[in-house]
């Protein structure tokens, strides 16, 4: 590849440097979608000491992919063709947009630790990126449990607070509640009569 293609769909203006030079990955101006900063191949040389160096060439992909790196959460990244497509550049927004939330939401809760500033949006922003915070959990759906009216997590096969079996089949799974009992006992006589035959 002899060029490589960097994309900034932010209007941020980043500079990098790296011993093979000094890079401005420039924002967007206003009311362009995109920013591009075209990356040649470049050169270098190691020193070898002794007068002696030893040269080597770093790809325009190598030199886009170690810029780029740490700034895939700001919109920043490398576009696949001349021009970055409809798909790369809603990819990179959302992308950017989400980090936005899960920033604000780390400065909310660093303020106090209080669920009620955090927003749905914010939280769908966590699960959008696959990342986990304290205050992104997601409330479990709990119903009441029929005995006692305390609630429980929906599907549970035993109530926690008053141990009234909420589904037979699956408490008899994991050896609980009556039919488990009853499957017990079945085994138990079927072996002891197993026992008693040998005699």
């Amino acid at each position: 590849m002899e060029n490589g293609d960097g994309s900034d769909a932010s209007e941020q203006d980043w500079y990098i440097s790296r011993t093979h030079g000094v890079y401005h990955i420039p924002g967007c101006a206003k009311g362009e979608p995109f920013a591009l900063l075209i990356i040649k191949a470049r050169g270098d040389a190691l020193d070898l000491g002794e007068n002696r160096r030893f040269p080597f060439t770093i790809t325009a992909r190598q030199i886009a992919e170690d810029l780029l790196q740490d700034l895939h959460d700001h919109g920043i990244f490398i576009c696949e063709g001349a021009r970055p497509s409809s798909g790369e550049l809603a990819t990179a927004r959302r992308e950017g947009f989400y980090q936005k939330l899960i920033t604000e939401g780390d400065t909310m809760w660093a303020r106090g630790h209080s669920f009620r500033e955090i927003s749905d949006l914010h939280r769908r922003a966590t699960m959008g990126r696959g990342v986990e915070r304290e205050w992104a959990y997601v409330p479990m759906r709990m119903g009441d449990c029929p005995a006692c009216g305390e609630k429980v997590k929906i599907g549970v096969a035993v109530c926690r607070h008053c141990s009234a079996i909420l589904d037979e089949e699956k408490a008899a799974k994991h050896g609980l509640g009556a039919g488990a009992a009853a499957a017990r006992l079945n085994v138990n006589g079927a072996q002891s009569a197993e026992k008693k035959s040998r005699a």
